[in-house]
């Protein structure tokens, strides 16, 4: 039977009416929060605990009408309570996908799923108190013994001893509960208190250990495809199952196989001993038996029409081969990305700015404008801003080429006295101050500072040119503080790393360079919400491990501070191998993770709720195509030498700017 039943024709449009209720369920004062617990549609799968609250609501007050409205609010609680335990398990099993989509964990992050499973929670409850004091005690009782279920199992994971009998009642308490509950609560709409009552929350009971068994079937059995999650994975987590507890019993290498910490292939191995001793077939006939006594519950109760249909129902959410899913969502496609930089263009530009680079200062001599840092510059900017005309790519290359100048003036390590380092970006910041006025003369930094900024003035407004200023000087200063780190020895915590690490990386100093190619300022409203920021900092975040990575010898060589390998050696005493393993697994987690957030940012922004406009969509579109450009614009090492072993003359710049700086009198 489907939800089309001739047997219950409002049951569509019930179906809606709890629709309605769940999209109430959100963060009062915040639209901007809206799709962080109302999905888009589809998003609830196929509702199948409010569609068996309704239909326990039918078989009493009769199949004809309209659910009345505390059936539908029950059967919308039910929903509530579901959805927080998944917003909850994918926190805990650290799952990126839900149904085939990216989970709440994966795009807004473990801390906020987590409270949203708790608003969700609070939700259910307001609504099942206010239906009566019997109802809310139901829930709360089944919620009770679903948590103690999920606790149990997890205190058990990866235990080889593991029965059959405390498996069924982890599985009774975390699955069958919930779908026993729907069931009962419908019913308690129209016939509280009665026999059937309980024979229907018997039927929901025995369901649902027949669909959690079959679920725990289908992770051996199914692709990842159908499960919407990678397969295998309950093996993989320690979570053993009936035909994994099963097997156990009769295939003694399968013992010595599981254990924490498998590979891909030891996983796969286990899985196919578990396929080939019987267990799964085993395991199947115990999912018919439960069906059969679900079943039986139904006997006697109601019309015979509508209590055959319920039946059907029932063999429908099991007869699938694949866990349900929603619809697919349609995201329409980003507009097409412009032509990129012709390569003639980039070397007529790079031709340029190597001239400039002589008529600054900033090299002293051709070797030095062949340094790979400065002559790939073009080439750099061509790729962050592929639309742009052979000036627009000249004025962004040579503003980046100043910010690199400035990084690398602070980060080098022939640079060893602390006050030097403290005057240096003193200097520094005047010199930027001044860009807002006259600029101070003298000397090739300020030189090439000024003139960059000139050709920036041109193109971005008074208001733009004001914050990008106050970020400058700001990153100055992180940059003076890890200059001092390295020269003291001091490595920081975990816990200090990654923020030290963004300051001085300059995020704000990004996302200025972004809006420079992206052609306007972006909306406050869009730059402050929380998807965006949350974007912006996994991007930076992933960004800087595979830098530091790409850069470990050097900056271990060099006593650089923030090396997150570095750090994760430091603090938790393992060796340089390992800390190198766990920084790889983190970058190719931390992009995947980017991937499927920014995926489904444009069909979360125009979920009821979402409030986005076009711009915003096809800004969301524009930060997925770029991504790979940012990675390669991180990628430029300093520590690049020209084919003869040189590199720029940053001790001469120095020298230079601290020259100027005594003579001006000017005090620190």
């Amino acid at each position: 039977m489907t939800t089309e039943s001739p047997f219950f024709p409002a049951l569509i449009s019930d179906l809606e009416r709890v629709r309605e209720v769940l999209g109430l369920a959100g963060v009062r004062g915040r639209p901007d929060l809206a799709t962080l617990t109302r999905q888009p549609r589809g998003g609830h799968g196929r509702l199948i605990r409010p569609t068996l609250a309704l239909l326990s609501y039918y078989l009493f007050a009769g199949p004809e009408g309209a659910a009345d409205v505390r059936a539908v609010r029950a059967a919308a609680a039910v929903e509530l309570l579901h959805t927080a335990s998944l917003y909850h398990d994918d926190v805990i099993d650290d799952a990126r996908q839900r149904r085939g989509r990216p989970s709440v964990n994966g795009v807004w992050g473990a801390r906020m799923a987590v409270l949203a499973g708790d608003l969700l929670v609070v939700n259910a409850s307001r609504i099942l108190a206010e239906l009566g004091e019997r109802e809310a005690l139901v829930a709360a009782e089944a919620g009770e013994r679903a948590c103690s279920g999920v606790i149990a199992e997890t205190a058990d994971r990866f235990l080889l001893s593991r029965t059959e009998e405390a498996y069924m009642e982890v599985t009774g308490a975390k699955t069958a509960e919930l779908l026993s509950v729907a069931c009962r609560l419908g019913a308690m709409q129209a016939a509280p208190g009665s026999e059937g009552e309980e024979a229907l929350a018997r039927f929901g009971w025995h369901l649902g250990l027949a669909y959690q068994v079959r679920d725990d079937i289908l992770d051996l059995t199914a692709t990842a495809g159908n499960l919407g999650k990678p397969a295998n994975s309950d093996i993989v987590e320690g979570v053993y199952t009936l035909p994994v507890i099963r097997a156990l019993a009769r295939e003694p290498v399968l013992a010595r196989l599981l254990r924490r910490g498998l590979t891909a292939a030891e996983a796969e191995s286990a899985r196919r001993l578990v396929l080939s001793c019987g267990a799964v077939d085993e395991a199947r006939q115990v999912v018919d038996a439960h069906m059969e006594a679900a079943l039986r519950q139904l006997d006697g109760l109601g019309d015979p029409r509508p209590r055959e249909a319920l039946a059907g129902y029932a063999r429908s959410v099991m007869s699938t081969g694949k866990r349900p899913g929603p619809a697919p969502v349609t995201v329409p496609a980003p507009s097409p990305a412009p032509a990129g930089v012709p390569a003639r263009v980039r070397d007529g530009v790079q031709e340029r700015v190597d001239a400039w680079l002589l008529e600054t200062g900033l090299a002293a001599t051709p070797e030095e404008v062949r340094h790979p840092r400065w002559s790939g510059m073009a080439s750099a900017a061509a790729r962050m801003w592929p639309g742009a005309d052979p000036e627009q790519v000249e004025t962004l290359a040579r503003w980046i080429l100043v910010c690199y100048v400035l990084d690398d003036l602070l980060e080098d390590p022939a640079l060893t006295d602390p006050e030097e380092v403290i005057q240096l970006r003193h200097r520094l910041t005047l010199l930027i101050r001044d860009l807002g006025d006259t600029p101070r003369a003298g000397g090739a930094v300020a030189t090439a500072l000024a003139q960059s900024w000139a050709r920036i003035r041109l193109i971005q407004p008074p208001s733009w040119q004001a914050r990008a200023l106050d970020h400058l000087a700001e990153w100055l200063e992180a940059c003076e503080r890890e200059a001092c780190h390295r020269l003291s020895g001091f490595v920081p915590s975990l816990r200090d790393q990654l923020p030290l690490r963004l300051r001085s990386a300059g995020p704000d100093l990004a996302l200025d360079l972004f809006e420079v190619t992206y052609g306007r300022q972006i909306d406050p409203v869009v730059r402050d919400h929380p998807l965006f920021r949350r974007a912006l900092d996994l991007g930076l975040t992933v960004v800087l491990a595979e830098n530091d990575l790409r850069t470990l010898e050097q900056d271990e060589a060099a006593g650089a501070p923030y090396n997150l390998v570095r750090v994760l050696c430091h603090e938790t005493g393992c060796t340089r191998q390992e800390a190198i393993d766990e920084v790889t697994r983190q970058v190719e987690d931390g992009y995947a993770q980017l991937d499927a957030m920014l995926a489904a940012a444009p069909a979360l922004l125009r979920a009821p709720g979402g409030a986005a406009r076009g711009t915003d969509i096809d800004l969301v579109h524009l930060v997925r195509e770029r991504v790979p450009n940012w990675r390669s614009l991180y990628g430029t090492g300093r520590y690049s030498r020209t084919p003869t072993g040189s590199g720029p003359d940053l001790a001469r710049l120095r020298r230079e700017l601290l020259l100027d700086h005594a003579e001006t009198g000017v005090a620190r």
